[in-house]
């Protein structure tokens, strides 16, 4: 890793280590600053006042403002959001109520985002408790909406700065991306995320991991010179930045190539998701580790873009009740005792993926069952003990929680919160 610039920046990213949750402020070039607590914002100096790329969170947002203000006093042209992500696009409030009045530059339909957030605002709340382990369900409810929107690019000029912004889809579908042409920067957003793309989150709405791949690969070709991702390190030098790039874009296609093969060829969606594997030799890549989203849930999601939601089983087209399927299933068994005894010994010899499933039929069945609210706790904290990536991490503790609460506990905090 580069030590002569900052220790925010590499030069090396096949070999770079990067901190779960690096937290940090400083400038990586003379003409941007770089704050970072789990979602990096950018301030960049232009001949007509700062450029700032991805306000940040609510609740950071008054830290983030006092860092950049204690490295430049310019005044505030133009705020970028990336994507409209409550990481991202919630940040800029202390910066108004300071009386600046910025342009406002988005996706176009980052506007729509906002909308449908005002409406599902409990149920992302929900969501992010549980994909966040969090104390209680937290989302926001105000929104600083664009002044400019961009549908496909826009060129502007800042003082004696170009920025051309382009629009993609990946993660979300209002991604936009910022080239400084004559300084060599390029800003990602969550385009790049030093991790494996986070386009399957079980919880969230249709992401776009083909379109992705094609915005990747334009990127690559604009020969950047500096790469600042939406999390993580930025990369500085050519060779680096295109390997990032173009190898997070292969990462894509090689999920991408095998189930529309395998979707082409008849096989059923649940067969697909256990043979499609990611390429072995991209993912040691330090910045495609699989430590937020999971590459099967990426299977997941393209199976719902180009197929629908049924699994491929046509009991489950019209299913009777989790609860239904749980009683005859332990019916079956001789009993709740007889399928708690089972799930145990599953656990026991490391079966956690089928203990989980009859945990759930056996609670499901008879929730008021001690046992079974005993199996699924313990199979639940033994699935969550093995995996290694946040979105996982948080169902099975949501799970595990779900049935102590059952047994009349406390539920188990995360060692770790993430600050939402």
């Amino acid at each position: 890793m580069a030590q002569d610039r900052a220790p925010m920046v590499t030069d090396d990213p096949r070999s770079a280590t990067v901190p779960p949750l690096r937290a940090g402020s400083h400038p990586v070039r003379p003409d941007v600053f770089m704050h970072t607590v789990f979602v990096n914002t950018y301030a960049v100096t232009t001949g007509a006042g700062l450029l700032l790329i991805d306000p940040g969170l609510e609740v950071m947002a008054t830290a983030v403002r006092q860092a950049v203000r204690a490295w430049s006093d310019a005044p505030l042209h133009t705020a970028v959001y990336t994507h409209g992500h409550v990481d991202h696009a919630f940040g800029l409030r202390p910066w108004l109520d300071a009386g600046e009045r910025p342009q406002i530059i988005a996706q176009e339909n980052c506007v729509a985002r906002f909308r449908r957030y005002h409406l599902t605002g409990g149920l992302n709340a929900r969501i992010n408790q549980r994909q966040f382990s969090l104390p209680e369900p937290v989302f926001p409810d105000r929104f600083d909406w664009p002044t400019i929107t961009v549908r496909d690019g826009l060129t502007q000029r800042i003082g004696d700065t170009e920025v051309r912004y382009h629009a993609a889809k990946g993660e979300t579908d209002d991604a936009l991306y910022a080239w400084l042409p004559d300084r060599g920067y390029l800003f990602t957003g969550d385009l790049i995320i030093w991790s494996a793309p986070n386009c399957g989150n079980p919880q969230k709405v249709q992401r776009y991991p083909l379109e992705w791949a094609e915005a990747l690969e334009e990127m690559a070709g604009l020969d950047a010179e500096w790469l600042f991702p939406g999390h993580g390190l930025a990369v500085q030098g050519r060779e680096g930045i295109r390997a990032v790039l173009t190898e997070t874009a292969a990462y894509l296609r090689s999920i991408i190539d095998q189930v529309l093969e395998r979707m082409n060829a008849g096989q059923e969606p649940e067969q697909i998701f256990h043979e499609v594997e990611p390429d072995p030799e991209l993912a040691k890549r330090p910045f495609l580790r699989v430590n937020y989203d999971h590459p099967k849930f990426i299977v997941r999601n393209l199976l719902r873009l180009w197929g629908g939601w049924w699994n491929g089983n046509a009991a489950d087209l019209l299913p009777a009740t989790w609860e239904e399927q749980g009683r005859q299933i332990a019916e079956l068994a001789g009993g709740v005792d007889a399928l708690v005894a089972r799930g145990h010994q599953l656990l026991d010899r490391g079966d956690l993926a089928m203990a989980c499933h009859i945990a759930e039929w056996a609670t499901r069945g008879h929730p008021v069952h001690a046992g079974a609210q005993e199996l699924k706790r313990d199979a639940y904290r033994a699935r969550l003990e093995a995996a290694g990536e946040t979105m996982t991490q948080g169902i099975y503790r949501a799970a595990m929680n779900d049935a102590i609460r059952a047994l009349g506990g406390e539920p188990e905090a995360p060692r770790r919160r993430l600050a939402l």
